[in-house]
């Protein structure tokens, strides 16, 4: 268990391994499909995006912080990183990619700014967006699922693949359902996001104010946004493909329901989620997926120390210097 006042503990009873485990637990529907579509490399890409967040918090932890960190704490978030890194990644994806974005999102989002509890963005929403940006074109290679088990080579391919998503419009019903469509290796079913999101809400491990929140501001601005559409008769399905394949449903339970990096008031939480979901729908088409869904998240997470400094919530360091000067 940690020792001080970081961010799970302000939002639930609950400590922190437990609440990870849980969302562990939560993530598996999704890795099970990644494998069964994408086979060995898939598990390669999770198994190496976990293994290395873990390492380098680790590492740096006792390299920045080896006389205030708690030695006999076992940081799971940093598994939970690398699950959600791994499976927002196309599945021909090579492995200089995870060692680089795992790097970015465990040094300079997560150990910079204080190591577990105190990250001011999701490491792992941070890392995806950043390895889009900075090597685009090594993040293209989207072969069909169910194509080959033991495919290995796109591993150690450092040329980069590139292969197009599969076209939404043109799948079947159970393919929309399922996720059986060439795209990222763990988001496109949506059905598996939401076992998921249904068994941490059941829980109790996440709140339900910001996936909520979320998913309203995308019911309600899609059909605003594509009016035209519905008018013509082709936007009702148009809106339930991208509500399950996009990967807006993962968003909303792995990204914004983090503890550290949302408002801690319940209903600024659900306001911040739902302003996330309108900026979602508005640049989604306009910019590449990745950055359609990440962005917005990114941009909500950098807001919320105002919100919290504005709405009177102590921060971590007043918490820690209130109870230093009540012990005096």
């Amino acid at each position: 268990m940690i020792k001080g006042h970081f961010a799970p503990f302000i939002h639930s009873e609950k400590n922190a391994p437990f609440i990870y485990i849980n969302v562990l637990i939560a993530l598996i529907p999704c890795i099970v499909l990644a494998v069964v579509y994408y086979g060995l490399r898939a598990l390669c890409l999770l198994f190496l995006s976990q293994a290395l967040f873990f390492f380098f918090d680790y590492a740096f932890s006792r390299l920045f912080r080896s006389k205030t960190i708690n030695r006999d704490y076992i940081d799971i978030s940093s598994v939970i990183s690398g699950t959600i890194f791994a499976l927002l990644l196309p599945p021909d994806t090579s492995v200089d990619v995870v060692i680089m974005g795992v790097l970015f999102g465990s040094l300079v989002i997560k150990q910079l700014s204080g190591g577990v509890g105190t990250n001011l963005m999701n490491p792992a929403i941070a890392s995806r967006l950043f390895v889009s940006i900075v090597i685009p074109g090594k993040l293209s290679g989207f072969s069909e699922p169910l194509d080959n088990f033991f495919k290995l080579d796109t591993l150690i391919d450092f040329t980069g693949r590139h292969s197009s998503m599969g076209d939404t419009a043109r799948i079947y019903a159970v393919e929309v359902l399922a996720g059986n469509f060439a795209t990222f290796i763990g988001i496109g079913s949506g059905i598996a996001v939401l076992i998921g999101a249904f068994y941490l809400l059941f829980k109790r491990i996440v709140r339900g104010y910001a996936f909520f929140g979320y998913v309203i501001g995308i019911i309600l601005f899609y059909p605003v946004l594509h009016i035209t559409d519905f008018i013509n008769g082709g936007g009702f399905r148009a809106f339930v493909v991208f509500f399950l394949t996009s990967g807006v449903l993962f968003i909303a339970i792995y990204a914004l329901g983090d503890f550290t990096t949302m408002p801690m008031n319940p209903l600024m939480r659900l306001i911040a989620s739902f302003v996330c979901a309108v900026l979602t729908v508005i640049i989604y088409e306009k910019v590449d997926p990745i950055t359609g869904l990440c962005a917005p998240v990114l941009l909500t997470n950098i807001a919320t120390p105002t919100i919290d400094y504005y709405l009177g919530t102590l921060t971590h360091k007043e918490i820690r210097n209130k109870k230093a000067g009540d012990a005096l």
